[in-house]
């Protein structure tokens, strides 16, 4: 289900990773809590704390990525 939330939120908010890659102030904070609440619409319940940890890390990952090809 991790793996799921975040390639959906990647998907879903493309915006976000790059701006995030680009540090714009707040765009980290706004894609770690949309794969949070990806997850929670997926599960269906609140992610445990490996869980939302894993999810950051997972998203902290895409947002590496999108530096390195920026």
């Amino acid at each position: 289900m991790v793996d799921q939330a975040v390639l959906r939120t990647i998907a879903e908010a493309r915006d976000l990773v790059d701006a995030s890659a680009a540090h714009r102030p707040k765009a980290w904070g706004a894609l770690a809590a949309r794969g949070v609440v990806t997850f929670r619409e997926l599960a269906g319940r609140t992610p445990s704390e490996a869980e939302r940890r894993a999810i950051w890390a997972g998203l902290w990952r895409a947002v590496v990525e999108a530096d390195q090809h920026a």
